[in-house]
């Protein structure tokens, strides 16, 4: 608890991961924040002057529909001035700070290895790095709050979205005001930092776009709820669209190198039947897609030329060792619901190398895909 008399000064240190900046280097550029705290009653004196100007300021983003001009531009300066003040408001409903390792540790988890100055879906800033919400965002519109673009906090270690003053503040008096987060953004960082299973459950239920993201964007398959969410959208689309779930489990990192997400893999195996063998016969599409470059009206990365040869080996030899011993388990007396032949089938009949591949990367450690070669070892 923090008393009423003291005054502390804040300054926080730059995360290696997010930011090309010395780690030691102190901030600069930031509006110094003093911190009064009327703790019992959880009213704030937080640099308020600042803090009404701002809100001021901000009112003015916007149009008044009647044909003005928008009298100011959100900046940088917008996103430090709101950054302790989220911070303390997270504080206030019980999320932990994690310690900096640990937290560029989890940052990579959640949103992948993409944080490269090559990557024009991230900008970097002193004391905060933005996630653009797609590849085709502008960059202009990176303080854009229609468009849910992601900002990481290096100093106070979270995640919001772009943070309006006005939001959240609620002025009780001409010095005092009080924080009032979104539960979105308190369920998000407890959820992704601190593993809080209660609001994980309250994101499944009023943030599901959000955790969708997570796995379609970002490649975050870490929760079978989560996978259980997205797969379940897949399952919905027909049969035609259903194939690109692929684009979700054969992906590219921020280095340009394939990535495979074999709790996606797991989640198909698990839910294959005898009677419901859909999302098995969409993952062997996309291994057919890989091979066919007439395919504009259905993928959105384009397989045939987004992999290279080796790479489609890869992934073919991943969706055999699913497809093929799925396939012997579950077509017996129901032949008219599978295929001639698989992908993987195809493959080894057309690529005179495939087989040799398979061996000189030792199956890629897959039993299922040893067996299926080397049935009598």
């Amino acid at each position: 608890m923090i008393n009423l008399a003291k005054r502390v000064t804040i300054i926080a240190t730059i995360s290696i991961l997010l930011s090309c900046h010395d780690r030691h280097k102190q901030p600069s550029n930031i509006t110094e924040i003093k911190d009064d705290i009327e703790a019992s009653e959880k009213k704030y004196k937080m640099n308020n002057d600042t803090v009404k100007l701002q809100m001021e300021l901000q009112s003015n983003i916007e149009t008044d529909g009647e044909g003005s001009v928008p009298t100011y531009r959100y900046s940088e300066m917008d996103v430090n001035i709101a950054l302790p003040i989220i911070s303390q408001g997270l504080l206030d409903k019980g999320f932990k700070v994690l310690d900096d390792a640990i937290f560029q540790v989890r940052i990579l988890n959640i949103f992948g290895d993409i944080f490269h100055p090559s990557n024009p879906r991230i900008k970097f800033h002193e004391h905060f790095t933005t996630i653009l919400e797609n590849d085709s965002v502008d960059q202009g519109d990176e303080y854009d709050y229609t468009i849910d673009n992601i900002f990481i906090s290096k100093d106070y270690r979270y995640i919001t979205w772009v943070p309006l003053l006005g939001d959240f503040i609620i002025f009780t008096d001409s010095a005092q005001y009080k924080i009032d987060l979104h539960p979105k953004i308190i369920s998000r960082n407890k959820y992704l930092f601190n593993n809080s299973r209660p609001d994980l459950a309250y994101l499944l239920h009023e943030d599901t776009l959000f955790l969708k993201t997570l796995v379609t964007s970002f490649g975050y398959t870490k929760e079978p709820k989560i996978n259980d969410l997205v797969m379940n959208d897949y399952l919905d689309m027909d049969d035609k669209h259903m194939a690109t779930v692929g684009e979700i489990i054969f992906v590219k990192n921020g280095k340009g190198e394939l990535v495979i997400k074999e709790e996606l893999l797991k989640w198909i195996a698990d839910h294959t039947s005898a009677n419901d063998i859909r999302m098995l016969m969409a993952l062997d599409t996309y291994g057919s897609l890989l091979f066919d470059s007439n395919q504009s009206t259905i993928s959105k990365t384009n397989p045939f030329s987004l992999f290279t040869p080796n790479e489609k080996r890869k992934i073919v030899a991943y969706i055999g060792s699913i497809y093929e011993p799925l396939f012997n388990k579950f077509s017996a007396g129901k032949a008219t619901m599978w295929p001639v032949g698989s992908a993987f089938d195809n493959l080894l009949s057309t690529d005179d190398g495939f087989e040799a591949y398979l061996k000189q990367h030792h199956y890629f450690s897959l039993p299922a895909l040893k067996n299926i070669l080397e049935p009598s070892e």
